[in-house]
C-alpha cells in the first residue's frame, strides 16, 4: 500500500540538472511524476505511449511541443494533457530554460503490480 509523504524537489539529487522523478513508481498505486528541466535548444525525446495518460505542468521558459502533428507553444502557467497513443516532444526556444512537472499515470495498472511500459 502506498504511503504519503512530503518531499523537497529542490533537495533532491538530478534538481540542478535536467530533471529529476519524484514520485517512483514503486511510492504509488497508478502514478509516476518527474521535474523536467531544458536549456535553449534542447529537446525531449520523442514519447508514444499506449498504456500512459501524462499531464505537463509548465513551470518556466517556453518551449515547442509537438503533439502528434500539431506544434504547439507553451509557456509558464500552461497545463498540457498527453492522452494515451499521441507521439509528443518538447524544445526549449526562450533564453530562460523551460521547466515543466511530467505526472504519468497508468490508468489499467493494478495497484501494486509493477509498470510495464508497452
Amino acid at each position: 500500500m502506498a504511503q504519503p509523504f512530503v518531499k523537497k524537489l529542490s533537495q533532491l539529487p538530478g534538481f540542478k540538472g535536467e530533471g529529476v522523478t519524484f514520485l517512483e513508481e514503486h511510492e504509488a498505486e497508478t502514478i509516476s511524476s518527474n521535474y523536467v528541466r531544458l536549456s535553449k535548444g534542447q529537446s525531449t525525446t520523442v514519447g508514444n505511449h499506449d498504456d500512459e495518460e501524462e499531464v505537463y505542468i509548465i513551470m518556466g521558459g517556453r518551449a515547442s511541443l509537438r503533439l502528434n502533428q500539431t506544434v504547439y507553444e507553451v509557456e509558464f502557467g500552461d497545463v498540457v494533457y498527453i492522452p494515451r497513443d499521441t507521439e509528443h516532444q518538447a524544445t526549449c526556444i526562450s533564453e530562460e530554460d523551460f521547466e515543466y512537472i511530467c505526472v504519468a499515470n497508468w490508468p489499467d495498472r493494478i495497484p501494486g503490480q509493477p509498470v510495464h511500459h508497452k
